[in-house]
């Protein structure tokens, strides 16, 4: 049996012409800032977002997903190595939706492994449906759709309560597909690229093998701007030096502005925050001190010192270089969440969703991602393979926010802190 989730977000920018000159006083995050916002038929009326209202036990859930993503990466970014960009969100949810097919021991360890103790079914997947609503509404500027579906073999035998729950809290389509059809692998690939805007091609290979039994897909599309004060002016854009992990050189377009962003430094990293539409969500750029590298800093960052350095920030003019860069991969997240404590689903463990004995082969991730002076683009699609038995404004000087060397960056919901993308940048590639 198969599990598949896909999970696209995409950035864009929208060029501003500045028509009005006004200043707003602005509350983001408990912070007052003075902003200086240029207005035109775009931006006017343009409020900034209202967070997303979680109970304490959603803020929870959400701690404990990105404690999880840290933690998720670390291993990736082991195993791929440079220019690793994965999508902790996408595997969140699919493993969510794993999690109510899981019983005994499988869903004892997936409820371990991700910090869940303490939440009922119905809390873990209430969460899921608040983020999937929320995410939808935040920001008018941004256009995001969000689609699942659990696509299942016809003669495959589902429990009726295991469709239900797909149907109501991640609503789901449902499908019984004939999978010894050459055209079904076919019709999901299809439906993934057009849910990720083409980004996320042959997710599931041209064949579907014998063993498998369903798809469980979830396909996120997010398409945003820059903040209308964050925009990159293109004719700064220049071939710099960029120092890569190993030392050597690689010259590559470096976008650049100095802008009054928020921005945090400590003795093991600085970072700054770019916004995106509304402000409701953002990227948020971590370079390691001088005397540290990057997997250095990947091993030093988790959920609690991010959440400590966005905490800490401060409305700072910044001289910030920034890297065009463009990157398309897939990996195996098998090994990682093994090594994580989720190994008895490689086994079995599914009575939920059928009598007949099924199991996890592997979890794959794509994932696509562009930076550039118009915006962010990125995607992600993760499918877990469920498989069975056959058949079945004063003037001071800026900081300076070089980014010529590797460098985290992540995509987030700012309200909040869900973390949508992480990744490592060594080489930047066009």
């Amino acid at each position: 049996m198969e599990k598949k989730i896909t999970l696209l977000i995409v950035t864009i920018v929208v060029c501003i012409t500045t028509i009005d000159l006004q200043a707003q006083a602005i509350a983001i995050e408990n912070k007052q800032i003075i902003n200086i916002t240029m207005e035109d038929e775009f931006s006017k009326g343009l409020q900034p977002a209202r967070p997303i209202k979680l109970t304490a036990k959603q803020s929870e859930r959400a701690n404990a997903d990105n404690n999880f993503a840290f933690k998720m990466f670390r291993e990736v970014s082991k195993q791929e190595g440079d220019n690793t960009f994965f999508s902790p969100l996408s595997l969140n949810m699919t493993l969510g939706m794993l999690y109510n097919g899981a019983s005994g021991k499988t869903r004892n360890e997936i409820v371990e492994t991700l910090g869940i103790a303490d939440f009922s079914e119905a809390e873990v997947n209430e969460y899921f449906q608040k983020i999937s609503q929320a995410l939808l509404e935040i920001d008018p500027t941004t256009d995001i759709a969000i689609a699942n579906s659990i696509c299942y073999r016809n003669n495959f035998s589902v429990k009726n309560q295991f469709v239900k729950i797909g149907k109501e809290y991640f609503d789901a389509e449902v499908r019984a597909l004939n999978f010894n059809s050459s055209s079904t692998a076919n019709t999901i690939n299809k439906w993934c690229a057009e849910k990720t805007n083409n980004r996320i091609q042959n997710l599931i290979g041209s064949t579907i093998p014998d063993d498998m039994m369903m798809y469980l897909v979830n396909a996120f599309y997010f398409k945003s701007q820059w903040q209308m004060d964050i925009k990159f002016d293109k004719k700064k854009t220049k071939l710099v030096n960029f120092i890569k992990t190993d030392k050597q050189k690689k010259k590559v377009n470096m976008m650049e502005q100095t802008s009054v962003m928020d921005y945090y430094a400590d003795e093991h990293l600085q970072c700054v925050e770019m916004d995106y539409g509304n402000r409701a969500f953002s990227m948020v750029a971590v370079l390691p001190s001088k005397n540290m590298n990057i997997n250095q800093l990947i091993d030093y960052l988790d959920s609690e010192k991010l959440q400590n350095a966005v905490k800490n920030m401060r409305w700072q003019k910044v001289w910030l270089k920034l890297p065009r860069f463009k990157i398309e991969s897939g990996f195996s997240l098998g090994q990682p969440v093994k090594d994580l404590g989720m190994k008895q689903m490689f086994s079995g463990g599914f009575a939920n969703i059928s009598d007949d004995d099924l199991w996890v082969s592997d979890i794959i991730q794509k994932t696509f991602v562009e930076v550039k002076e118009e915006g962010t683009e990125a995607a992600a699609a993760t499918t877990i393979f469920v498989v069975g038995y056959g058949g079945r404004p004063k003037k001071i000087a800026p900081v300076r926010f070089f980014a010529d060397r590797p460098f985290l960056y992540l995509v987030r919901e700012k309200s909040t802190g869900v973390i949508l993308f992480i990744g490592r940048m060594d080489e930047p590639n066009e």
